[in-house]
């Protein structure tokens, strides 16, 4: 890529990309991804005017259309681009998302278009854990709903800014407490939110 993502996106030349892999992707689904991300510059400008123009205050649907638009009825690069299934949670979009709209020493913050009140929470399986052991959600596998119940749970404590507390949950709670999502004698000494 060089110096200039941008650049490399826009002249579109991804044949050296090929053999490349990351995680569960393969050389050539990471060059469909380049050139979808392409497209989105050739036809929006950036991911951020792509998502504006979808925006109508739901950030869910705005990504559906989003893929609608970008791939219509093919199941193409459904890891990065989820298709409309109710009880998707979204997890990458809504963390992609937070990080483009909240600032702080973790997010960037250079999305203005959408207010931090109204994001959802990144659900993984710690923050699911989490919401299940303080009673946040009732969902018995992580879905969306589930994340909604544990965003509004959220939005108690804070309501303009509900992720705020993603990282800490995440990384303090979830990870570092070793979060199972049912109290124990355990939590008492692991989980630092645990009420005494």
């Amino acid at each position: 890529m060089g110096d200039n993502p941008y650049d490399f996106i826009a002249n579109g030349n991804f044949e050296q990309l090929k053999g490349l892999y990351y995680r569960f992707q393969k050389g050539d689904e990471i060059i469909q991804l380049f050139n979808v991300l392409k497209r989105v510059l050739n036809d929006f400008g950036s991911i951020g005017d792509m998502v504006r123009h979808f925006y109508k205050k739901d950030v869910r649907n705005a990504l559906w259309k989003a893929r609608d638009y970008l791939f219509e009825e093919s199941d193409d690069l459904k890891f990065f681009f989820p298709k409309s299934l109710p009880s998707n949670p979204m997890k990458r979009w809504n963390l992609y998302i937070r990080w483009m709209v909240r600032k702080d020493d973790i997010d960037v913050g250079l999305w203005n278009f959408i207010n931090k009140k109204d994001l959802i929470i990144p659900l993984d399986t710690h923050l699911f854990k989490i919401g299940r052991c303080f009673n946040w959600t009732q969902c018995r596998t992580p879905s969306y709903k589930a994340a909604v119940e544990i965003t509004n749970a959220l939005k108690l404590f804070s309501p303009e800014d509900p992720l705020k507390y993603d990282f800490f949950l995440c990384h303090k709670v979830g990870i570092a407490a070793g979060c199972t999502g049912q109290r124990n004698e355990n939590c008492r000494k692991t989980c630092i939110i645990y009420k005494r």
